[in-house]
């Protein structure tokens, strides 16, 4: 009778020793009322509105290059300079074209006028008089096309300089001294330094929060101190093949001198939610049949609930729900793993909030 009794008394002993094992602790915070702002935050990279590609407008051979990459150039100064030789040899030839055509229309118009004495008198038929007419007429012409070629043998002259025709950085030269190049072929890249902005690439899933004209901050990733304000002024139609990312221009409002081309900056958008969601730490959440769920707490009764929720992404102090939770519940952010629904805990007595009240995501 003894021994059939000692196993009850062991199994017994061992509820009374789980049923007086004290509540386990666990870490918690309250969820906040969330945000309808919240702030993106992305990688960019300072570039030139305009790059120019500088060539010369007529075919030659480079004699001389005056100036080197990086350099920043005025309007009007000096790139480079081609052989002008057979230049001045063709401008020539048609500044002689212009003395003879010249001379013909003199000795055209001295027998128009005077066929135009002698019709009247009769000296001469109609006929000669129309004729010397026509001649005049054709050596007039002949003179304006040979001045007109003049015209465009001096221009082309004058192109063997390249000259700068607004501010800029020299970005990249192409071409160098010796070398015969086509007209219109690319001597040097020309940033234009009178607008510059940033270009970021923003993923898909929050290109449609983004609108041209929207305010933006760019700070410098090398030094975060110097900032300024921008506005978008560009967003790509379609994503890269590549990255799927869509191009984002924003251009600065006020440069600042160490604001220089090809820097990395930081690009921060403050965008609005139509729905904004509460954020958690990641520490909060735990998975149960392959979908997330947090446990909530009740105060009172001491107890945790598991609870489905849904993701909104990631935000930069924690991660985003859509949905399963309501601000004011207070939600166990430490100790998860061990827990299961319906388990006594012993909860903290600070409930003070430790997630920030809106996210933010940073690229």
């Amino acid at each position: 009778m003894t021994i059939l009794l000692l196993p009850l008394a062991l199994a017994a002993c061992g509820d009374k020793q789980e049923a007086s094992q004290p509540a386990r602790p666990v870490k918690t915070f309250v969820v906040q009322p969330p945000s309808a702002e919240r702030t993106l935050t992305y990688s960019g990279v300072i570039a030139p509105r305009i790059e120019s590609q500088l060539g010369f407008r007529v075919a030659g051979k480079i004699v001389e290059r005056f100036v080197n990459v990086g350099e920043q150039v005025k309007a009007g100064q000096k790139i480079a300079r081609l052989d002008e030789v057979d230049l001045k040899l063709a401008e020539n030839s048609a500044r002689a074209s212009v003395q003879s055509a010249k001379a013909r229309v003199d000795v055209a118009k001295d027998a128009f006028d005077r066929a135009a004495y002698l019709l009247p008198k009769g000296f001469i038929a109609k006929a000669v008089y129309d004729q010397r007419k026509l001649d005049y007429d054709a050596a007039t012409a002949a003179y304006t096309s040979a001045k007109d070629q003049l015209d465009q043998a001096a221009n082309a002259t004058s192109y063997a300089l390249l000259v700068a025709d607004k501010d800029g950085i020299v970005t990249a030269v192409r071409a160098e001294p010796g070398q015969v190049v086509s007209a219109g072929q690319a001597v040097i890249s020309l940033a234009l330094t009178e607008s510059v902005e940033v270009a970021a690439a923003v993923p898909e899933n929050e290109i449609a929060r983004l609108s041209v004209g929207e305010p933006a901050r760019i700070a410098l990733w090398s030094a975060p101190e110097v900032s300024s304000d921008g506005k978008i002024r560009e967003i790509a139609s379609a994503a890269d093949t590549a990255s799927r990312t869509y191009a984002v221009r924003v251009a600065i409002a006020h440069p600042r001198p160490e604001m220089r081309l090809g820097m990395t900056t930081s690009v921060t958008f403050r965008v609005k939610e139509a729905t904004p969601p509460v954020v958690v730490p990641l520490t909060a959440l735990t998975e149960d049949g392959g979908k997330p769920v947090v446990y909530v707490a009740d105060k009172a009764r001491e107890t945790v609930a598991r609870r489905e929720v849904t993701l909104g992404g990631v935000a930069e102090d924690g991660v985003r729900i859509t949905s399963g939770l309501i601000p004011g519940e207070i939600v166990v952010s430490g100790g998860i793993q061990f827990l299961r629904d319906g388990m006594e805990v012993r909860l903290s007595q600070d409930f003070s909030p430790t997630v920030a009240a809106h996210g933010s995501r940073t690229y």
